[in-house]
């Protein structure tokens, strides 16, 4: 009976750790509250049936692999398999609610940031999104593509576009500081 308290310990510290940031890339995935709460639940409980010493090592990479490849059988199952690139998920994940409230001021200001990098990103490519959304939630690259069965040289690659993208993106040259231009003259002797 021990063995079991401790198997279900296990899974409820990993319920506690990766639950919201599950439920954060379901939802973009997908862009539907119920089937991101759906795919989340699927994923732990694929959990539940697996080997502690076989997944441990790895189980942020591993639920979010459970994950992604469900929220895909759902996409493909609704005829919606080009659904990644759909306005409405990127569009849905903005009202994706925050935990932590700092200042009225800086949580105004995050959001508009937050509002403004979501428009950027939903024109990507959806691999290049995708990538930067398990970026973000601090995936390595070599987690991210044992999570979306790519390379990780692939990865690297669609960051980099992804990120060579956003950078130049005329809205994100407002975000960033201008370089100041210094001139050097020579003094006449």
């Amino acid at each position: 009976m021990a063995a079991s308290s401790e198997a279900h310990g296990w899974v409820l510290e990993a319920v506690e750790q990766f639950e919201q940031p599950l439920t954060r890339y379901a939802r973009r995935l997908l862009g539907d509250v119920d089937l991101a709460a759906d795919t989340v639940q699927h994923a732990f409980m694929m959990l539940c049936g697996e080997s502690r010493t076989r997944v441990e090592a790895h189980v942020a990479p591993w639920l979010f692999r459970v994950c992604r490849n469900r929220a895909l059988d759902h996409l493909r199952r609704a005829g919606r398999e080009r659904s990644l690139d759909d306005d409405a998920a990127v569009e849905s994940a903005a009202s994706i609610p925050t935990d932590r409230r700092p200042d009225p001021a800086a949580a105004a200001e995050a959001h508009d940031l937050a509002a403004r990098l979501r428009v950027l990103l939903k024109d990507l490519p959806a691999p290049q999104r995708e990538t930067i959304d398990l970026w973000c939630e601090g995936f390595s690259y070599r987690e991210i593509a044992e999570i979306s069965g790519r390379t990780e040289g692939h990865v690297r690659v669609l960051a980099h576009r992804g990120l060579t993208a956003l950078r130049s993106h005329p809205l994100v040259h407002d975000l960033l500081p201008t370089p100041t231009t210094v001139f050097i003259t020579r003094e006449q002797p």
